[in-house]
């Protein structure tokens, strides 16, 4: 049986570089922003810089792509870029959950500062979750998979640290 949500089939389509990266990215984005600005210039910074990135990314993997090709094969940019599409999408994934909150801040009434740090608070949250299933394996011991969630969701608690050292 194939089940839509083993640990397996959520590694695979979950746990990607992009997504961690984009994730990190996020989190570092929010904890630079100026907040003093309102929390719709930290939205607009936020989306922006998730956008920069998602699209340099398909860029990279379109190019990319092409050197794995000879000299004497055609240039395939259609479905290289079809597939940089599908790779990339860990960055704008990655963007979700943080502009959620970051959206809640912009209709709440002095609700910006708490939407703020729970945006940052939910990119710690994610980085732990990839980090949990990324070491789901049958053979990992329990420990040492908390051990994987907490160390990559470090990653998240850093960019917490630089923004507390940015203030």
């Amino acid at each position: 049986m194939n089940d839509p949500l083993s640990t397996a089939k959520l590694r695979h389509d979950f746990v990607t570089p992009q997504l961690v990266s984009g994730t990190v990215l996020v989190s570092v984005v929010i904890a630079v922003a100026d907040e003093s600005g309102g929390i719709l210039d930290v939205f607009a910074i936020t989306i922006l810089s998730v956008l920069v990135f998602w699209s340099t990314d398909v860029y990279v993997q379109t190019v990319s792509a092409q050197r794995r090709s000879g000299d004497e094969d055609p240039v395939r940019v259609g479905a290289s870029f079809r597939l940089a599409l599908h790779k990339s999408r860990g960055y704008l994934l990655a963007g979700i959950a943080p502009v959620a909150f970051l959206i809640v801040g912009l209709f709440g009434q002095n609700r910006g500062a708490v939407a703020y740090w729970v945006a940052l608070c939910v990119g710690v949250v994610i980085l732990g979750v990839v980090g949990w299933i990324a070491f789901g394996r049958r053979s990992m011991p329990w420990y040492l998979r908390l051990a994987g969630a907490g160390s990559t969701a470090m990653f998240g608690v850093l960019a917490m640290l630089l923004k507390i050292l940015v203030q």
